[in-house]
Order: C-alpha cells, then sequence, then structure tokens
C-alpha cells in the first residue's frame, strides 16, 4: 500500500472524531471480562472498582466524542489511517488504568504493559510483581493480548460499523486486507469462529498436557494470540512435561498461520492446502531450520540432552512465530552466544504469515523481497527488451507492488535502526540492543533482559513505539502523520 500524502480539513477531522468515539465507547464492554473474574475469585470490592472506573472512563470518552462529532461524509480510507492509528494509543492508556489502580504501577508502566500485550509483544515490565497481582488482573493481560491477536479495530468493528465501506476501511487501516469471504461482516465472523475455536483448542490440549485450567485458559489465549506472556515469574522455568512445551510449539504455528488457510482447512476441508500454501511450507521450514542451526551452540551452553533439543526448536519457533514464550530466565539469553541471537532475530524480522496474529515483515513480503533479488540479477544479465513473469502463489505481481515491499522493509529497518541507537545510549550492547528492538517491534516478546521495572524512561518510550509501529506495519503510522501534519481548515 503506497503512501502518499492527502489534505485533510475540518470536516475530515469530525469523521475521525465519530469513529473514534464509536469505537471507544464500544471499547468498554471488554473491562467486563476481568470484572467478572474477579468477582468469581471473590477479591477485594476495591479491585472490581478499577475495572468499573477504567470501563466508565471508555464509555464517557467514546459518547462525548460520537455525539460532539456527527458529520455527514462517509469514512474514507484517509479517515481509517488516522482512525486506527489514534484508537490504538487512546484504548492503551485506557487500557493501563487497571494496571494503574489494582497494581499500584506508575501509568507509563501501566501503559507499556498494555502496548505489550495489544500488540501481542509479551515484553514485560511486570516480571516479579505478577506473582503479587490478582487472579483478574493476570486475565486482563491475557485478555487484552487475545484482542489485540485479532485486532482490537476488528473487535470494534464487529456489530458496531454496520456499513461495508467503513468497516473494510478501517480493517485495511489496522493492516488486516485478508479476505476469507467477499463480504466484509462475513470475513468477521469466520475469524471470530476460527479464533475462538483454535483458542478453546488449546485450552483444552493444554490441560490434557497438565496445566490447570486457569493457568491452560490464559496460556491458550497468550499462545494462539501469538504473545508469550507468562503468568507467573517463574513461568515456564523449572521442571514441567515436554508436552506443554510440544502443546504451545504447536498453537503458536496454528496462530502464525494464516487465517485464510485455517478456513480452508476447518471449513473447506482442504487438508492439502497445507502443502501447497507457501508461507505455511516456509513458516515450518525457517522453525526447523533455526532449530537445527542453533542447536550445536545450545549443546555446548547447557550440555547434551533431550531438553537442550527441545530448548532449541521451542526457541526457533518462538521467535519465528512471534509467540515469545522462553523456557530459560533472561539472564541466559543474555549471555547466549551472539551468533544465536543473530539467528533468533533473523526469525523474528521475517515473522509469521500474513493474515495471522504473528508479528514481522510476514514471510510473504519475505518471500517477495528474495524473488525480487533474484529478478534484479536475470534483469540485468538478459537482453535490455526480454520480458519474463514475476510471480507469487500463481499470481504475476506488478512492479508497482514489489516496490512498495521493498520500501516497507527498509522504512522497517529504520525503526529498528532508532531503537537500537537509543538503547544503546543508555548502555547496552550492540548485540542486545537488536535483539531486545527486533523483539519488540516483531512483537515477538523474547527478552534480553533489557525491558524491566525501572528502566530508563527513553528506553521505555522507544519500546512502546517500536510496538506500535510493529503492530500497525508503518504505512497507516506513516500516512496517519502525513495526514495530522497536512491539516488544514476546509474551504467548504
Amino acid at each position: 500500500m503506497a503512501f502518499s500524502l492527502i489534505r485533510l480539513g475540518k470536516e475530515d477531522l469530525r469523521v475521525v472524531l465519530r469513529d473514534l468515539g464509536t469505537m471507544i465507547e464500544w471499547s468498554a464492554v471488554t473491562f467486563l471480562a476481568p470484572l467478572l473474574v474477579s468477582l468469581y475469585y471473590g477479591e477485594p470490592f476495591s479491585i472490581a472498582i478499577g475495572y468499573l472506573i477504567s470501563a466508565g472512563v471508555a464509555f464517557a470518552v467514546g459518547l462525548a466524542l460520537r455525539n460532539a462529532f456527527a458529520p455527514t461524509q462517509e469514512t474514507d480510507l484517509k479517515h481509517a489511517f488516522l482512525t486506527a492509528s489514534i484508537f490504538w494509543l487512546v484504548y492503551c492508556g485506557i487500557s493501563a488504568m487497571p494496571f494503574v489502580l489494582v497494581q499500584g504501577m506508575t501509568f507509563i508502566d501501566g501503559y507499556f504493559e498494555a502496548m505489550s500485550a495489544l500488540t501481542t509483544t509479551g515484553l514485560s515490565v511486570m516480571r516479579f510483581s505478577i506473582d503479587y497481582a490478582p487472579n483478574s488482573l493476570v486475565f486482563w493481560r491475557s485478555i487484552l493480548s487475545w484482542i489485540g491477536g485479532v485486532g482490537i479495530v476488528i473487535m470494534a468493528l464487529t456489530g458496531i460499523l454496520t456499513t461495508y465501506s467503513r468497516a473494510s476501511k478501517l480493517s485495511t487501516a489496522e493492516g488486516r486486507d485478508e479476505r476469507i469471504k467477499p463480504n466484509i461482516k462475513n470475513t468477521i465472523k469466520e475469524i471470530w469462529n476460527i479464533y475462538i475455536g483454535l483458542t478453546i483448542f488449546g485450552v483444552i490440549l493444554l490441560f490434557l498436557s497438565g496445566m490447570g485450567l486457569f493457568t491452560a485458559i490464559n496460556y491458550s489465549m497468550s499462545a494462539i494470540s501469538t504473545t508469550g506472556m507468562d503468568i507467573t515469574s517463574q513461568g515456564l522455568l523449572g521442571a514441567h512435561p515436554i508436552a506443554i512445551d510440544l502443546s504451545l510449539i504447536l498453537i503458536m504455528i496454528l496462530g502464525a498461520t494464516s487465517f485464510s488457510v485455517h478456513y480452508l482447512v476447518f471449513k473447506k476441508k482442504r487438508l492439502g492446502i497445507l502443502l501447497h500454501d507457501a508461507e505455511f511450507k516456509v513458516l515450518i521450514l525457517l522453525g526447523l531450520l533455526g532449530g537445527f542451526m542453533i542447536l550445536p551452540k545450545m549443546v555446548l551452553f547447557y550440555g547434551g540432552n533431550v531438553d537442550v533439543v527441545i530448548n532449541a526448536f521451542f526457541h526457533s519457533f518462538s521467535a519465528l512465530t512471534c509467540g515469545g514464550f522462553s523456557l530459560v530466565a533472561a539472564s541466559d539469553i543474555r549471555q547466549w552466544d551472539d551468533f544465536v541471537k543473530l539467528v533468533l532475530v533473523g526469525v523474528m524480522l521475517i515473522g509469521g504469515s500474513t493474515g495471522s496474529t504473528a508479528g514481522g515483515i510476514k514471510i510473504s513480503r519475505f518471500i517477495i523481497f528474495v524473488k525480487s533479488v533474484y529478478w534484479r540479477i536475470k534483469e540485468a544479465i538478459l537482453p535490455a527488451k526480454s520480458f519474463f513473469a514475476r510471480k507469487f502463489e500463481g499470481r504475476n505481481l506488478e512492479i508497482r507492488e514489489i516496490k512498495e515491499i521493498n520500501q516497507f522493509i527498509l522504512i522497517w529497518m529504520v525503526f529498528i535502526v532508532a531503537g537500537v541507537m537509543v538503547l544503546t545510549l543508555h548502555g547496552n550492547t550492540l548485540a542486545d540492543s537488536l535483539f531486545e528492538v527486533v523483539s519488540a517491534q516483531s512483537n515477538a516478546g523474547i527478552s534480553a533482559g533489557i525491558t524491566h521495572a525501572g528502566m530508563p524512561l527513553a528506553v521505555e518510550i522507544m519500546l512502546i513505539l517500536n510496538m506500535w509501529v510493529g503492530r500497525l506495519e508503518i504505512v497507516p503510522i506513516l500516512s496517519a502523520i502525513g495526514f495530522a501534519l497536512s491539516f488544514r481548515a476546509s474551504r467548504k
């Protein structure tokens, strides 16, 4: 999707604020989930009040915006870009309130935690304080990541924005332009059906593997959304059934697989699609390749046993799918060989399939980028007037599409470099800074220990920006900035 500068007038701003208000108003419903959990576990009433206050703020702000701005103009793509970008920032701010009111965190730490969950990143400043958090707040983090996995804009669209054009454009602005059904509302319905079904499957699988029900629910939501947030400081460290590790790998792979593939497999019974879908095949291949590449270094670090083999492949798939779970402490990751970090950085950059819950630049873009290098070489050695098809999955690609993907990757790397510069400026090593920033922007969440409560404010803000940029996939953000900078008074 190309970036272009389009001027906005007063009427355009009214459209943005109207849609923003509607989405914020309905987002108040999400706070009912932790409220019900709090009541179920008999937590102090003051905790429930925290969720009620947060819901009240969301409803009041949304209602005020919706009623104050009621333009007749329909939502256009330029409005959708700005609305989606702002909604993520505002909803993260409101979602941070329970962390402040219930856990007593600072607002910036609460905002970091909410942004990390909603972008399905999984980095956390609650590494140790999570042990003292009530069950409802633990569940709140998990439900935020689960909502973020399917997209909070998709969530807000369900049954709210009833016109095709507005729903379609807001969905596209969030970076979700896949279509399972020709109609956007039916597409959203199918995505929710598949997502809920996979989540329930994950809960059953983890429960049968040895997890308690509450733990299985939280880990399933975190794994299928490829977030990777633990619910205790111990997390997956220490002795536990290997079946849990294998189950999480499977759930993370399911989360990193396109909803379109799931639809064809589960709804259309086309199991063969798994053998023909280029992204799924590359996903499995890269996960296995990454595991084999880091295994020798893991053996040198931990010694040779079955657990080390599981460790290597678990972290390879966790990084590639952007699942973000880890079987070792951040202090171990910091001491890993730079080669291991480099391999994991590579697969985190690539990420999962387009139209999945995973982050990264996406496998389809990676494949096309590699092909574009080959096509450029081929073009250079053939006669000047030669023609050859540039295809991906049987479809001819236009030169414009290829250029946009290459530009996307270039801009993506610019934000990575900016993040690395900020982190190294504050005394972190280049390898650890690169690992942490790529993990944040690819929404992977495996930490080398830089993310923690009390980290420098500039580092925390930079990582928040990297997570936000990674989740919205840059173009909507750049477009929204361009629209905002070009704002002018309407002459109408």
